[in-house]
């Protein structure tokens, strides 16, 4: 009897055993130590990155070989399209490991439960990310949500006004100071706003997109919504002033066109159609592609203050995936100097500051500082879960304003109410 208790033991011991052995093997490849996976990465757009990303991703295959990556482009009309459809693919059982992501989308994908935090991962495999410390913190900081971490800062862009030098110099002006107020900024659309021969250029082209207004808001110590994101200010006195003196220049002074969806505003700065547009520093890839090398750029001019919006972008890794940590270790690749260094063309800015000092002064214009003093002052784009659609409304109003189908107070009265109403159906 005891023979046959001894061989029990012996076989419960061995088979405990084998059974550590079995978690210990799945602890190792959920870590990407030795288990073939592949990954899927989602980004924005048409296929035109392909090239550089595939190049860079197989820098990372080669670091890690166990690990393959397969590129989705999502093909989208704006940040609030994609992420629309993000969720569609994961609704359908398709979602993808690790995102491309706006700082637009990133409270929506964390309040819903989508995205998942890094920071267990951050801790176990600290060598996986390059130099914490090198992020700017304002700009990591939109990837901070409540005190966790869902990505690492990539890229980053705020608005500026872009000059054509070639109309400054015909209407002999200097690229202004960087204190310009709303008043010298009319005074410089006026002095660029000129008729020859029936071709009529204009002084501005008004940003008419959520982004680029946002900026202008800013500058007049106001915003979309209040401090904490929980009610509209668009009915705000200040809010509809910044709107109306939009709607003005079209209409009243005539110095800046009506928008068309359809019209390229960076193109008709190139062309000298217009002598100022609203941007960051994307269009520097097309003034690249096109040789066009007659720009400069200033702060948006003050209403009562200067401010300057930022939003950024990352790498977050969605919940669902079966490889965390292979994901973890993709999302913080893609963050590195050499990501940032490599991958970033003319239209975005490094969001290391390291990467950033680098870059920023081979900038083809003078006041590049521009850029560099902007992440320190910069205030992030307002975007709570409900993004998409509180983008749609503002957008939808704003286009009344414009196309002068409403006055702005009007306009931006509605556009409160709807917005209004759509943070409270959310509580």
């Amino acid at each position: 009897m005891k023979k046959i208790l001894t061989w029990v033991l012996v076989l419960v011991f061995t088979l405990s055993l084998v059974a550590c052995s079995s978690n210990s093997s799945q602890t190792a490849s959920s870590s990407g130590s030795g288990e073939k996976v592949e990954l899927t990465l989602a980004y924005p757009g048409g296929d035109e990155k392909k090239d550089d990303l595939e190049k860079f991703l197989k820098k990372f295959t080669d670091k890690y070989p166990n690990i393959k990556v397969k590129l989705i482009f999502v093909p989208n009309n704006s940040w609030a399209d994609y992420f629309n459809k993000l969720q569609t693919m994961a609704a359908g059982g398709n979602s993808p490991d690790v995102i491309r992501v706006a700082i637009e989308g990133i409270q929506m994908f964390v309040k819903s439960g989508m995205a998942l935090p890094l920071d267990d991962y951050m801790k176990s495999d600290p060598a996986a990310l390059e130099n914490y410390d090198d992020f700017h913190t304002k700009l990591q900081s939109a990837f901070v949500i409540d005190n966790k971490t869902y990505g690492f800062a990539w890229d980053w862009n705020n608005v500026v006004v872009h000059f054509n030098t070639d109309m400054l110099k015909k209407a002999n002006l200097p690229v202004p100071d960087k204190n310009w107020t709303k008043d010298d900024f009319l005074k410089y659309a006026q002095a660029m706003t000129t008729e020859e021969n029936g071709k009529k250029t204009y002084g501005f082209a008004i940003p008419n997109y959520y982004f680029g207004a946002s900026a202008w808001l800013l500058n007049n110590d106001t915003n979309v919504l209040n401090a904490d994101m929980t009610k509209s200010t668009l009915d705000d006195p200040k809010a509809i002033e910044v709107m109306q003196f939009f709607q003005d220049l079209i209409y009243k002074y005539k110095v800046a066109p009506v928008p068309n969806p359809k019209t390229d505003m960076i193109n008709q700065l190139m062309t000298g159609q217009v002598g100022m547009i609203a941007a960051g520093k994307w269009p520097f890839g097309t003034y690249e592609k096109n040789n066009f090398k007659s720009v400069e750029v200033q702060f948006v001019p003050k209403f009562t203050t200067q401010k300057v919006i930022y939003g950024d972008g990352s790498f977050p890794v969605l919940k669902s995936t079966k490889h965390p940590k292979e994901s973890y270790l993709l999302s913080a690749f893609l963050s590195n100097p050499d990501s940032q260094r490599t991958m970033l063309s003319a239209d975005s800015i490094p969001a290391r500051k390291s990467v950033m000092n680098e870059v920023l002064p081979k900038s083809p214009i003078k006041n590049w500082s521009v850029y560099s003093e902007s992440a320190d002052i910069a205030v992030a784009v307002q975007a709570p879960a409900e993004y998409a659609g509180i983008e749609a409304i503002f957008n939808r109003h704003m286009s009344d304003i414009l196309s002068n189908q409403s006055d702005a107070a009007t306009a931006m009265k509605k556009a409160a109410q709807e917005i209004n109403d759509l943070l409270a159906q959310k509580k």
